[in-house]
């Protein structure tokens, strides 16, 4: 039995369980036809949508058997604490599964079932608030049941209507979970739901108290190491037409995270900008490269100005503070109290 064949009877107890699949109809007349189909792709949707409620174990163990999974301690109680901390904002109203595969690739996915995969790769390069908001766009994913609309498009008109006129309801559904199976080597979100999850994941991320400047430094890491296509869905199968440029992506959460500093502080040609004054331009640190760098100093300064908290910078000889938050360690070369100086011209503008 091929890996589809053997998914597809995995699943054919849970799908029987949840749906009934009529008799089979005789041959019909073109209006017959067009009621037969609309109640066919009816039976489908709720086919799909009770699987995603109620399939999460099945997906969780058929995702698994496709990654491999990362035997880590560490990652595991990682990928448990940020997940817990998106929750408590109050903003995911499911239950999801998590996990991490041993993958080297920058990548994660949402299946149906609200199963998530972090792939080592992205474990080892995202910081957790990079992370979080890695997550945060998953979930947003699962949140708004994008896997279940993407299902529901790729079975077609006339699978619709075999599954629903089937004499055999094992059979039925036997198609419909080799479907649903293959569904998760092949995890394609439109562009739009694409964006729509990166808008959200800028709200979890911000709700659950995070570093704004995040989501635009995730996207800049990707950024670096894959350009403007980055890897979507098992395996890191890359299918440029359904997700927006990575460049892209990065100028839109610098617009989000200059609107939620209420206008105040933006990024423009690898400077941090606050108040309409350029300050400086933050230098490469460790991992982190310039323009990651800057990003994550910005959201210290947008997320200040959010809360109304923003203040003098000082330099106390190790940190550049705003009020009383350290916001840039300076790296050799770099002048502190120079680096003060110009982001007072923006704090203390007019």
């Amino acid at each position: 039995m091929n890996r589809l064949g053997k998914k597809a009877a995995a699943a054919a107890v849970l799908a029987v369980s949840l749906v009934t699949v009529p008799a089979a109809a005789s041959a019909a007349s073109a209006a017959e036809s067009l009621i037969y189909g609309a109640a066919a792709m009816v039976y489908v949707s709720q086919y799909v949508s009770r699987l995603d409620d109620q399939g999460q174990r099945q997906f969780l163990s058929q995702a698994q058997k496709e990654t491999g999974v990362y035997q880590s301690q560490a990652a595991a109680d990682r990928l448990d604490a940020v997940y817990r901390r998106l929750k408590s904002s109050g903003d995911i109203k499911r239950d999801y599964e998590i996990y991490a595969a041993p993958g080297e690739d920058v990548n994660a996915f949402m299946s149906l079932g609200g199963v998530m995969c972090v792939y080592k790769g992205a474990l080892d390069v995202l910081d957790d608030g990079e992370l979080a908001y890695v997550m945060g766009h998953e979930l947003a994913h699962g949140e708004k049941r994008h896997s279940v609309s993407g299902l529901k498009k790729q079975i077609g008109l006339s699978t619709a209507v075999s599954v629903y006129t089937a004499a055999n309801p094992t059979a039925g559904a036997a198609i419909l979970s080799n479907v649903a199976g293959n569904y998760i080597n092949n995890a394609v979100f439109t562009k739009d739901q694409e964006k729509e999850a990166d808008q959200i994941g800028f709200t979890y991320l911000t709700d659950a108290g995070y570093n704004p400047g995040a989501a635009a430094a995730a996207m800049q890491v990707l950024y670096e190491k894959y350009g403007d296509n980055t890897p979507s869905g098992i395996q890191a199968v890359v299918q440029p037409g359904n997700h927006p440029a990575t460049s892209d992506r990065i100028e839109k959460n610098v617009k989000r995270m200059y609107e939620y500093s209420g206008k105040q502080v933006n990024v423009r040609d690898g400077y941090i900008v606050v108040r309409g004054v350029k300050t400086f331009a933050p230098a490469a640190s460790g991992k982190y490269s310039a323009p990651e760098r800057t990003y994550l100093t910005a959201g210290k300064l947008v997320r200040l100005y959010h809360d109304g908290t923003a203040g003098t910078a000082v330099f106390d000889g190790q940190d550049v503070l705003c009020g009383q938050t350290a916001v840039y360690r300076p790296g050799p070369g770099e002048n502190g109290a120079a680096i003060a100086a110009a982001l007072n011209k923006g704090i203390q503008k007019n």
